[in-house]
């Protein structure tokens, strides 16, 4: 019976820390910008599909906002020009903004970009807001180099979810069990997904792009 309660503990015990440690190898393959390990842990067709899933609906939201915020029907002129460039060239223009982004290479630029940020960041901080961000990583499961792992769960044996605190805001991630290991595909990130979303938006202002033309 004891040997028995061992052996399901260490089984548990495994499935528990299992998805926490492909996390940590997507960090290392990130930092060692190893190409190789994020392959073999992250499912690039699926995480690319939920981001352009996030985007379109941040799309759709701020173009709603435009027209509400339109004063008069010359702006709205404007505007129904700009939708006309979206439908036309939207759905190309956001396929190739998130396959480029969301690769290796892109993922890798990214947190680069941010290290920077940190960087920047950390040499202006006073000592009191350094104790109000240690005090807030105390609370945190698990934090390395400013990166927190707030809360996760597993909705089942086979799919895992975690929030984690960046110095660009929160990540929310999943995760998928495909032994043998777990592999992420899908992330949610505000900051990132509004990002993409304003680039689009510009890319696609015919009216922005005709002025630049002219200007140059």
């Amino acid at each position: 019976m004891r040997i028995f309660f061992l052996v399901f503990s260490i089984i548990s015990l495994t499935i528990f820390l299992s998805p926490i440690f492909s996390l940590y190898q997507i960090g290392n393959g990130i930092k060692d910008k190893n190409r190789e390990i994020l392959n073999g842990y992250i499912l690039w067709d699926d995480l690319q599909s939920s981001v352009k899933k996030d985007v379109r609906k941040i799309l759709k939201k701020r173009a709603k906002k435009r027209q509400k915020d339109l004063d008069n029907p010359i702006e709205g002129i404007f505007e129904d020009i700009k939708r006309v460039g979206e439908k036309v060239f939207g759905r190309t223009a956001l396929d190739i903004a998130i396959d480029k982004v969301i690769t290796p290479d892109g993922i890798i630029k990214l947190v680069e970009l941010s290290e920077r940020k940190k960087l920047r960041i950390k040499s202006v901080q006073t000592s009191n807001e350094k104790n109000i961000k240690k005090e807030k990583n105390d609370k945190m499961l698990f934090n390395l180099e400013g990166y927190s792992l707030e809360t996760f769960r597993f909705n089942n044996i086979k799919d895992f979810e975690a929030k984690i605190i960046t110095p660009d805001g929160d990540l929310f991630f999943k995760m998928r069990l495909i032994f043998p290991r777990w592999h992420l595909y899908s992330i949610k990130s505000d900051v990132l997904s509004n990002k993409i979303a304003k680039k689009i938006e510009d890319s696609l202002d015919l009216f922005k792009n005709l002025k630049k033309g002219y200007e140059k």
